[in-house]
């Protein structure tokens, strides 16, 4: 038992602030979701990418004991989905890509408010700044695959196709970035919420967050070109 405390503060020490991997792991979910078919190889390999990323954030955030226990219990449930998926039981994969949603809006929210709690602005910083962004996509990808499978929500694309998962990934962030190409639109009531939410998110993280952070980061950096400047007269 000694050992495995033992183990787990070592891999707390080596995750704390490690924003660098957890933006990569954001990456691979979003390349995940991109290239995988909906079969059910690929429930299992989102799973394992979902609980991966969600737990590191967690650890990396150095987030409190309860949030890690409710975090950890949403986690642990999405085998048991993933399961029933297999089963065949009706409504499963709307509720797997609600879970999804909600696991990773908890990861984003951890990362987020430990971000806009530093005070000094590091490569660390820059990058959990980069992951929460990469995090909000995949939030509301899997609100638009959760919604699409709701009677209320359905049309929920105005074109005449069945999108597919990779449909609503490009979805997510054409509207996160507020491209706005236009070939893909929504329909129904819930889907324009959903869209209009997510980029009103995306914009006020945009002038909120990332702008402290690159302020900050240019204040620092002034201070340190006339700390190197005094110290050399």
């Amino acid at each position: 038992m000694g050992r495995v405390v033992t183990l787990h503060d070592r891999w707390l020490d080596w995750t704390r602030g490690r924003y660098g991997v957890l933006l990569g792991l954001a990456v691979l979910n979003y390349v995940t979701l991109m290239i995988l078919p909906n079969d059910e190889p690929a429930v299992v390999v989102g799973t394992i990418m979902v609980s991966a990323t969600v737990l590191f954030a967690l650890d990396a955030a150095e987030s409190s004991r309860r949030l890690r226990i409710v975090a950890r219990s949403l986690v642990f449930m999405l085998p048991v989905m993933a399961a029933l998926f297999f089963g065949g039981v009706t409504g499963t994969r709307s509720i797997i890509s609600l879970l999804f949603a909600i696991v990773l809006g908890v990861a984003t929210y951890v990362v987020l408010r430990h971000l806009l709690g530093h005070e000094t602005i590091s490569m660390n910083t820059l990058a959990a700044a980069l992951a929460v962004y990469v995090l909000i996509g995949l939030v509301f990808t899997e609100l638009f695959i959760s919604a699409s499978l709701f009677p209320p929500a359905e049309p929920f694309l105005a074109q005449p196709v069945q999108p597919e998962r990779n449909d609503f990934v490009y979805l997510s962030y054409v509207t996160l970035t507020t491209v706005g190409f236009g070939d893909l639109t929504p329909k129904s009531d819930i889907a324009r919420t959903l869209v209009i939410t997510e980029a009103l998110t995306g914009q006020i993280f945009l002038v909120t967050a990332v702008a402290r952070v690159v302020s900050m980061f240019g204040q620092q950096k002034r201070a340190e070109f006339r700390s190197e400047e005094d110290s050399g007269h």
